[in-house]
């Protein structure tokens, strides 16, 4: 007995020593969010490798944790909680960065909030605001939700997304979340917000064998709440075109057509735009065969070695800069599909999102008179 009460106490001596070695705070761990003070500066850095490599030294085990004196600690309510999507005011100031869906396609490269460093292809949080993800509903379990497909945020209340994500599936098993970045924790400054989807709109020329208009519209239960990490993309003008340019695709997809999960936080893919005539050419030599034919719904981007968006990717948005408008993205494509991952010489498949501007407005339209447009 002697024995076992000096072992439980060693036990409980050591694991006092690694907490101790391991997080050096001495206040209390918790989100930025929740510690009201200034101490930490103009800008707060996370580092993504923190609480997991040991060459790292940090104050709180979690990434996104920070060392709080008791007395500053505020409480917020997370995004379970019904009565409210967004975290309560700090200092006296709004809830978030912004009250409103201003101009669209604006891209926060430095973050919302925090910035991270160590990263890889991570996003920064709120750096892509109109980036949504399409969750199905457990039918049994209405808070038991898994990842679908990506889309992208047109209006406050409609998504746009790729067909084959959606099709001959019903709106009661679908949501809507936006303002998602680490999707295993709630840590983040600010909250993300989900929204049932209340009707489905595809393409009435989809073609489910060949992928051809692999385009579809989500229309939501009401508008999201315009804030900091929750924007609108710009669709591009009717039949513009974004060959030669340097683009960006975001998505929670896998890195490589081998791997078992999906990533945790957003990516972020630099992809080049490639002309359909050689996206064509590189695609026949592939499993394609010679003679395939690259539909004028589709374009291309990527065909670099080990960087391309992936399984997962679906729906997800390759957005390009303005070349007269520096930081205003329009939305060039929408992960469609692709042979393999991460190829060289074989370029990732998206549905050409300037072919459909007119029908998105069509469709819209007929919805609501008064739309304008993102643009």
């Amino acid at each position: 007995m002697a024995q076992s009460v000096r072992l439980v106490l060693l036990i409980a001596c050591l694991q006092g020593f690694i907490y101790a070695v391991h997080s050096k705070c001495d206040g209390k761990c918790v989100p930025l969010a929740e510690c009201h003070t200034s101490d930490f500066g103009g800008e707060n850095f996370f580092d993504l490798r923190a609480g997991i490599d040991d060459e790292v030294e940090v104050d709180c085990d979690h990434y996104l944790e920070v060392c709080c004196d008791e007395g500053d600690i505020v409480t917020t309510r997370r995004p379970s909680d019904p009565e409210s999507s967004s975290p309560k005011p700090r200092d006296g100031g709004s809830p978030g960065g912004s009250s409103s869906f201003e101009n669209c396609g604006i891209r926060n490269k430095d973050g919302a909030g925090f910035r991270i460093t160590n990263a890889q292809n991570e996003a920064e949080f709120g750096e892509f605001p109109w980036m949504v993800s399409i969750l199905t509903i457990n039918a049994f379990d209405e808070h038991d939700s898994k990842y679908l497909c990506g889309g992208s945020l047109i209006r406050s209340d409609v998504v746009l997304t790729a067909a084959h994500c959606v099709v001959n599936r019903t709106t009661e098993k679908l949501t809507v979340r936006a303002g998602e970045w680490d999707t295993k924790t709630t840590n983040e400054v600010r909250p993300y917000q989900d929204l049932l989807v209340t009707d489905i709109v595809v393409h009435e020329n989809y073609n489910k064998a060949f992928q051809f208009n692999n385009i579809a519209l989500l229309y939501l239960e009401r508008e999201f709440d315009a804030d900091e990490h929750v924007q609108l993309i710009c669709l591009p003008p009717q039949g513009k075109q974004f060959d030669g340019q340097n683009c960006v695709a975001t998505g929670w997809g896998k890195d490589n057509f081998f791997s078992e999960n999906y990533q945790v936080i957003l990516k972020k893919v630099d992809l080049p735009i490639v002309s359909s005539e050689q996206c064509q050419s590189d695609l026949r030599k592939t499993r394609l065969g010679p003679r395939f034919a690259l539909h004028n719904s589709f374009t291309c981007a990527g065909g670099e070695e080990g960087k391309d968006t992936c399984t997962g990717d679906g729906g997800s948005p390759l957005v390009c800069e303005d070349v007269d408008q520096p930081n205003k993205y329009y939305q060039a494509g929408i992960v469609a599909w692709g042979i393999g991952c991460g190829q060289a010489g074989v370029p990732g498949v998206y549905t050409k999102s300037s072919l459909y501007t007119n029908w998105i407005e069509e469709k819209l339209n007929n919805r609501n008179s008064d739309y304008q447009g993102p643009f």
